[in-house]
């Protein structure tokens, strides 16, 4: 990544100063982005990419950002509101249930993936409109373990369509893996394959499975938001 970003830099005709001011960052952390010190994440790698000319994931892995999509795509950035009272809902929201993991009964330790009619966070209803999902297929969650950071850390809400669980390759789904939700990339392979991706590919190795096998993650659907902390 540090190649890149001072590659494309570089091109734009931008000291380390000038692209700090730009990002709305130190030049110190441009400078650290640039030695590999450290790397850009969240609102920070979005504006970084923004202010460049490419895409993250092009940031990311050195994808060609004239034939990768744009994960920008996929994600809507607004205040979400946590609710935790009995505020009445505006003509213009939505409440939308989480998906959690839950003990199984018996106490032996398994899980299970359910809705949690209990919890749920606002949207806007304009905003699910844009991005073409529909109030009644749409639910939550909430992401554990650093699998897919930079993109989405540990901690982040996600926003699921139920409704798409056919695989767009690149794409970021939600998955029920016996029990366990999971949050990854997937692509199709030939003989009804399929590849499960971390973007922290270091640390987390590729995964394939064959579709409908008992031990293949089950889709939830599509991860069509997440939060971006700064």
């Amino acid at each position: 990544m540090k190649v890149r970003i001072k590659q494309k830099r570089k091109e734009a005709g931008l000291s380390q100063d000038a692209l700090a001011k730009q990002v709305g960052v130190t030049k110190g952390a441009i400078s650290q982005w640039e030695q590999g010190a450290t790397n850009p994440s969240g609102q920070n790698l979005y504006s970084l990419a923004k202010v460049l000319g490419v895409t993250a994931e092009w940031l990311l892995n050195g994808r060609d950002p004239k034939t990768s999509a744009p994960i920008s795509d996929e994600l809507i950035l607004h205040e979400p509101e946590f609710v935790d009272d009995d505020t009445p809902l505006g003509p213009d929201e939505v409440e939308i249930p989480y998906f959690r993991e839950v003990e199984m009964a018996a106490g032996d330790g398994r899980t299970q993936v359910i809705e949690n009619h209990g919890a749920y966070m606002r949207f806007n209803l304009p905003r699910l409109a844009r991005a073409g999902v529909d109030p009644k297929q749409a639910a939550c969650a909430t992401v554990t373990g650093d699998s897919m950071e930079p993109i989405i850390v540990d901690g982040c809400p996600i926003g699921i369509d139920k409704s798409c669980r056919h695989i767009i390759d690149g794409k970021i789904y939600a998955l029920d893996h016996g029990g366990m939700l999971r949050v990854k990339r997937l692509y199709r392979l030939p003989l009804n394959r399929m590849r499960v991706v971390s973007d922290n590919h270091i640390e987390y190795p590729e995964e394939v499975y064959t579709l409908g096998d008992p031990d293949a993650p089950k889709i939830i659907g599509r991860v069509f938001w997440w939060e971006v902390f700064a």
